[in-house]
């Protein structure tokens, strides 16, 4: 899934985006570094967008989460010289216009959530429930072994394949 957010798919990124907020994949990184809730939270947005503005740079030479992490280290490590220096970064925002980009924001990410769901509708049965049991219900990989009656393995397995083809479906999707 990084591989086809890297080489462009929206769609991709999204999605990878959104399994990096939900399951909060940057914390380890950032809480090595920042105590404070708050600036912690602060530094995850700040790594979101530092990824969307870096994925193209993604080669896969090594493992998504270890990109992740130095991208989260960097950020990290930011706010503390921010914070270290004194230098604070205010800005006056027209509530007006904050209010047209957070409805723009939101209309794209329903759109954005809409499509990805149709493509997962569109997996094959086999793959079809494990990526919507995992990705849209979020179940742990354990319950959906429960669930299911499945191996561990095979949910791994199976979810590694869904998640492909979602990629794939989604890439077209983009492409048409």
């Amino acid at each position: 899934m990084a591989l086809s957010a890297a080489s462009g798919s929206p769609y991709a990124l999204h999605l990878l985006l959104t399994l990096i907020a939900e399951h909060n994949l940057a914390v380890p990184a950032i809480s090595r570094y920042l105590s404070s809730p708050t600036t912690r939270e602060d530094v995850q947005q700040e790594v979101m967008i530092a990824v969307t503005r870096s994925i193209h740079r993604y080669r896969g030479d090594s493992k998504f989460r270890t990109w992740l992490f130095s991208i989260a280290r960097n950020c990290a490590i930011a706010e503390l010289r921010r914070s270290r220096s004194g230098v604070g970064q205010t800005a006056e925002f027209n509530d007006e216009l904050d209010g047209e980009l957070e409805a723009e924001r939101f209309s794209s990410r329903a759109v954005s959530r809409h499509l990805i769901e149709n493509a997962v509708l569109g997996l094959p049965a086999i793959f079809r429930d494990i990526v919507y049991l995992r990705d849209i219900e979020h179940l742990s990989y354990e319950e959906i072994a429960g669930r299911k009656g499945l191996a561990l393995n095979t949910v791994r397995s199976r979810l590694s394949r869904g998640r492909a083809l979602l990629s794939a479906q989604l890439a077209e999707v983009r492409g048409a």
